[in-house]
Parts: structure tokens; C-alpha cells; sequence
């Protein structure tokens, strides 16, 4: 189960500076909306949800530095729903015009092929959440996560930087699930839980958790 898109356009960071655009500065927890923009991170982390028509929320993806969103082929998909990006930590974007992008793609082979390598990676990720909220529990889905991300990312003492709340919607349990699964790990000594984030105590017992 990967949730976390990043990197994936570390080799055109150069190029990407010398293209027009504007840089913002986002504070954690801002949101904004689809446009006829697309951003690439320089530092930060941001949250792709989709807004039901019933009203209810639902984390896609998360996006990290030197990536990225949503992918260019996306942003003029037609839907009833509602794309929204919601910032978990202070974030700077460069923006540009989707239609620069394009033009440029179509210029750059190197990069036109990487716009598609990530558009495919980003439907697969759709495809993946699907299968995971169909065929798997509220606590398969949280145990996957938390070792998906200790072994992409090695954190520092174990600490995932993810607030409860923001995890919640990343993985798609509402936070009474949520609360109940994370005070399980919690009794079994296998996390703990801080303002920072969630803290993976014992990394061995979590990844058996569930055999």
C-alpha cells in the first residue's frame, strides 16, 4: 500500500526553476482547489482528498518534495466530485500554467515521458487504495501503512510525522476507528502517540502485528 508520491521530478528541478512561474508559501493545514495550475514542491507534503457528494472526505494520495500535482492529465478531468489538496505541513510550491507544461512536454521528450510515467503511477495508486478499502480492515490498512512508511523512509527514532488525524483521512478510517485501532497498538506497546506524530516503539511486533 504506497500512499506517498515524491521525488519523481528531482532530475528537472533545474529546469523546472528556469520555466515562469510564481512561488507561494503554504501554511499547514491551508487547502486550495483544482485549477488550471500545477505545482511542484520544493519542501513540504500535501494531501489529495476527494469530496463526496454525501459530504464525506476521503484521502487519495500524499505528495511529497520534488514532485508534481496532481498530474498534469488530471487537472481537466471532468467530475461531480471535488479535488482538494490540504497541507499537513508548511509547504513551498512553485506554480505554473498547465498549458506551459504542456507545451514544454511536447518540446522535452525526457520530459513528456516522465508526465506519463507519473500520471500512470498516480491511476495506480488509485487503483491500489481502491483494492485496500475493498478487500482490507481499518487496522489491516493502518499496520500496512506504518510499516510501508518505516521501511520507504527510515524516520529518524521511528517517528512518522503524520498527525492522527491527518492519517486518519490518508487511510480512510473515520477517527472513532481510528482511535480504537491506535489505542490497541498503544496497549500492546507497539506505539505512541505525540504531537509530532506516531511513534513505532517496537518495529518487529508491528510488522507481525497481524499474522
Amino acid at each position: 500500500m504506497e500512499f506517498f508520491i515524491q521525488q519523481d521530478y528531482q532530475d528537472f528541478k533545474d529546469d523546472l526553476l528556469k520555466l515562469p512561474h510564481t512561488q507561494k508559501m503554504i501554511a499547514a493545514n491551508e487547502e486550495i482547489s483544482l485549477t488550471n495550475q500545477t505545482y511542484f514542491i520544493v519542501s513540504g507534503r500535501v494531501v489529495e482528498i476527494l469530496l463526496l457528494p454525501d459530504g464525506e472526505a476521503h484521502a487519495l494520495v500524499a505528495y511529497g518534495p520534488q514532485t508534481l500535482f496532481p498530474p498534469l492529465f488530471s487537472a481537466s478531468m471532468p467530475t461531480k466530485d471535488e479535488l482538494i489538496f490540504h497541507f499537513v505541513q508548511p509547504s513551498t510550491l512553485w506554480c505554473y500554467d498547465n498549458t506551459l507544461l504542456a507545451n514544454y512536454a511536447e518540446q522535452h521528450r525526457t520530459f513528456a515521458k516522465q508526465l506519463n510515467q507519473s500520471y500512470l503511477k498516480h491511476m495506480n495508486y488509485y487503483l491500489n487504495d481502491i483494492s485496500q478499502l475493498i478487500t482490507s480492515s481499518g487496522m489491516q490498512r493502518l499496520v500496512t501503512f506504518l510499516n510501508y512508511y518505516l521501511d520507504e523512509h527510515h524516520p529518524s527514532d521511528n517517528l512518522i510525522p503524520i498527525r492522527q488525524k491527518n492519517l486518519a483521512r490518508l487511510i480512510a478510517l473515520n477517527p472513532t476507528n481510528m482511535s480504537r485501532n491506535i489505542k490497541k497498538l498503544k496497549e500492546a506497546s507497539i506505539v505512541q502517540v505525540s504531537g509530532a506524530g506516531i511513534t513505532v516503539l517496537n518495529p518487529e511486533a508491528l510488522k507481525t502485528y497481524l499474522d
